[in-house]
């Protein structure tokens, strides 16, 4: 049995990741992205429900920090990601399970040395519009991703520099969630 499509048969103790279709792959990857990411909003609410929004963005931003890199490098090792340049983290980006693998991105790599990431479609940003959650949308996009992606760049090389060129909120439904220059130098 491989090559299935889903997990709607009969329940087999042999059964293995390999068995199954890349479409099913891919299917399981991004429930588990969403999974993974769904956790923390969740989590933030909880807390800031018994504890306020500083003590909860604090902790928030420390869990963060120190997960950021056993994800990086569980990526880069999973897909064999290696090299000191911009290329190399967009490559990480792109399948990162709690960034590429949900969003919409435009990738403009310029040269190894310098390139701009534009995220063109963001969960996150939809859902604070939404709710009007301006305090953690400003928390998110200051305070946890600006730090996390100059630690993921410095991650491939010391020497490499993220930037934020554009971050929410948004004009209009039709903007850009977010742009970001990576350059080394």
């Amino acid at each position: 049995m491989s090559n299935l499509l889903d997990y709607s048969g009969e329940f087999d103790p042999q059964l293995k990741l390999q068995d199954f279709s890349k479409d099913a792959l891919i299917r399981l990857l991004v429930a588990a992205s969403k999974l993974y990411t769904g956790v923390d909003p969740l989590w933030v609410a909880a807390m800031r429900k018994k504890f306020g929004d500083r003590v909860a963005f604090d902790y928030d931003k420390e869990i963060w920090q120190t997960g950021t890199l056993n994800e990086v490098r569980r990526v880069a090792k999973a897909l064999n990601i290696t090299g000191n340049d911009v290329a190399a983290v967009f490559k990480y980006f792109q399948f990162s399970p709690g960034f590429g693998v949900l969003f919409d991105i435009d990738w403009d790599l310029k040269d190894r040395n310098h390139g701009i990431m534009t995220v063109t479609r963001c969960n996150g940003v939809i859902w604070w519009e939404r709710t009007k959650e301006h305090a953690l949308q400003k928390f998110t996009c200051e305070e946890i991703e600006r730090p996390m992606f100059q630690r993921i760049a410095e991650y491939f090389n010391p020497s490499m520099k993220a930037t934020a060129l554009k971050l929410p909120p948004r004009k209009s439904e039709d903007d850009i969630a977010c742009r970001w220059e990576f350059k080394v130098g």
